[in-house]
């Protein structure tokens, strides 16, 4: 094997050894089914593999990406739509055993995002529960930044109207930009 080679194999290895479990959370939390994310996983850094001579430094966001295209691939070949599956742990649509408030106001977010088109949901998730950055975002969704940021807003407008959360007028559409959700959606902020 020749020194380019092994360079490509222990960037791969660092990569796919620091990289699994969020690529895997990020389809789990799509599919709701721990076998198939497991696959499409997989699918994901044969993939990376391939395309490791174009790979970003920090390639998160790239590989979110590949996983979103996979992941599309796979919904158009089985014809299906599953929910999005909240994970123990996640601070966004987290079930609150014990706590019939926080349950209950999961359970309307649940709701909410469930209201919300395709688009709107993605973005969300990738703020929300994959903590990207919008820049990070844009990259995942294939976008400028601007637009990644300009969908995020309307977004979160048409979340906190599924809310039943008054949204601000024309006149406020500036600074709202600024504003962030609080209470289970406050990971929702750029």
């Amino acid at each position: 094997m020749g020194s380019t080679d092994q360079r490509g194999v222990a960037w791969f290895t660092g990569v796919y050894e620091g990289h699994y479990d969020a690529v895997r959370r990020y389809l789990l939390r799509r599919l709701g089914e721990p076998s198939t994310s497991e696959e499409l996983t997989q699918e994901v850094f044969v993939i990376a593999w391939r395309r490791r001579t174009r790979a970003p430094e920090h390639c998160l966001p790239w590989l979110y990406g590949i996983a979103r295209r996979v992941l599309a691939n796979d919904r158009r070949a089985s014809r299906s739509r599953p929910e999005a599956v909240a994970l123990p742990g996640d601070d966004v649509l987290r079930d609150r055993r014990g706590d019939p408030e926080g349950a209950a106001v999961s359970t309307d977010a649940h709701r909410a995002m469930s209201t919300l088109s395709e688009p709107d949901r993605e973005i969300l998730r990738l703020i929300g529960w994959e903590e990207l950055g919008v820049g990070e975002a844009a990259r995942v969704l294939g976008c400028a930044r601007g637009t990644a940021r300009v969908r995020l807003f309307r977004a979160r407008r048409r979340l906190a109207k599924a809310l039943g959360h008054p949204t601000p007028d024309a006149a406020d559409d500036r600074s709202a930009s600024s504003r962030t959700l609080t209470g289970p959606l406050e990971n929702f902020h750029a």
